[in-house]
């Protein structure tokens, strides 16, 4: 009787063990999942470039602001082509760089 008694404690202490193991495992797991949450947060997953002209003058062509589409590779841009007239002076813009983060 006395052998049972110890089993049944040795059984236990067993259970105890495992559910203990798996409450550790399922908090580590936890904190897994926040750090990869927070990682995906910082992380760039699409950029586009865009400009705008500055000067609002009537010799520069095209858009007066205007963006490529979003992408997820590294490729260059649709050309661009500075569509000014025979006029001194030129053109003025500025040029920016947009990304998103996250998923």
């Amino acid at each position: 009787m006395l052998f049972i008694t110890f089993m049944a404690v040795g059984a236990t202490e067993t259970e105890e063990s495992k559910g203990k193991d798996f409450n550790e495992l399922r908090s580590s797991m936890a904190s897994l999942q926040a750090e990869l949450a927070s990682v995906k947060a910082r992380t760039i997953t699409a950029c586009r470039i865009c400009f705008q002209e500055t000067e609002g003058s009537s010799q520069c062509q095209g858009h007066r602001h205007s963006c490529s589409g979003w992408s997820i590779h590294p490729e260059w841009t649709l050309p661009f082509r500075d569509d000014t007239d025979n006029r001194p002076g030129g053109c003025f813009y500025q040029w920016k760089l947009e990304c998103l983060k996250g998923i």
